[in-house]
């Protein structure tokens, strides 16, 4: 039986990227998909938020300094941040995907990503 997933509109989604050109390129897909943004340049940016609005899902990128996206993880979950998390890198490495799925992340996505990767994934992710 195919069950059809039905996508999560208006979801905020956060976007945690150190590079502008991806953080805007991703924002404007996302909201032309109708889902709210929020940019963050850094894993420091994100965690000093302030009142944390409440996200759907974060897209995390992997190689950030000083946090990469595996400690920016670790330390939301330790603050008791539960969203679900998903990563995005340009880094190719065999065992990059088990690792993030161990660290928690729901999906692990290349760049440069298709934008129907991008949203299938978030689709996937936001449905459950």
């Amino acid at each position: 039986m195919n069950q059809e997933i039905q996508p999560v509109k208006s979801a905020q989604i956060a976007i945690v990227d150190d590079n502008e050109a991806v953080c805007r390129s991703l924002s404007l897909l996302l909201r032309a998909k109708g889902y709210g943004v929020s940019v963050y340049d850094s894993g420091l940016t994100f965690l000093g938020r302030g009142v944390a609005p409440d996200f759907d899902c974060v897209l995390i990128d992997f190689k950030m300094a000083p946090h990469d996206g595996f400690e920016l993880l670790r330390e939301m979950r330790e603050r008791g941040e539960t969203m679900p998390a998903i990563m995005i890198t340009g880094w190719q490495s065999n065992d990059l995907e088990e690792q993030a799925r161990n660290a928690g992340f729901e999906d692990l996505i290349y760049k440069p990503m298709l934008d129907d990767t991008l949203i299938e994934a978030l689709d996937q992710v936001l449905s459950h």
